[in-house]
């Protein structure tokens, strides 16, 4: 198909003129690749500090990854596929549908269940310090000695 499509835009337009629009596809597509994908980024560190599990992120920078390949190759169809990964709604509909998939097959199978607790800085503190009193409490041996080096001599 790809290359049937090639064929049919290079005889209507000229071999030329479909290099350039080729090369042109793949730099616009590109650089909206990367600006969506920092997007994608600077909204993945956000839910992370937000102490949330970045999956949908995750997933949409996998299929950014998709679409600059796609993008990369030289073709009009996959071109089309790039720039439909590209869109957010396309994009969104795609990650929604996969993560509830996973969903399905974890209520299957067992389900593992955990909680996250963020700890600040006194709570630490406070553990450090109890763990320092503890190790002061505590009866050790103590070995006193004295040492000399001596070298090798060859």
């Amino acid at each position: 198909m790809e290359i049937f499509v090639f064929i049919e835009v290079g005889s209507a337009i000229g071999a030329w003129s479909t290099i350039a629009l080729i090369v042109l596809t793949a730099v616009i597509g590109l650089s909206l690749v990367r600006i969506q994908g920092f997007q994608t980024l600077m909204e993945a560190q956000r839910k992370v500090n937000m102490g949330e599990t970045p999956a949908r992120e995750m997933l949409a920078g996998m299929m950014l990854a998709v679409s600059g390949v796609l993008l990369l190759l030289p073709g009009f169809v996959s071109d089309l596929g790039g720039v439909l990964l590209l869109l957010p709604p396309v994009r969104a509909a795609l990650v929604e549908r996969f993560i509830s998939r996973m969903k399905v097959q974890t209520h299957q199978g067992q389900t593992f269940t955990a909680d996250y607790h963020r700890t600040d800085d006194t709570d630490q503190q406070a553990r450090l310090d109890q763990y320092l009193k503890q190790k002061r409490n505590d009866e050790g041996t103590t070995f006193e000695g004295d040492f000399q080096r001596k070298d090798d001599d060859k």
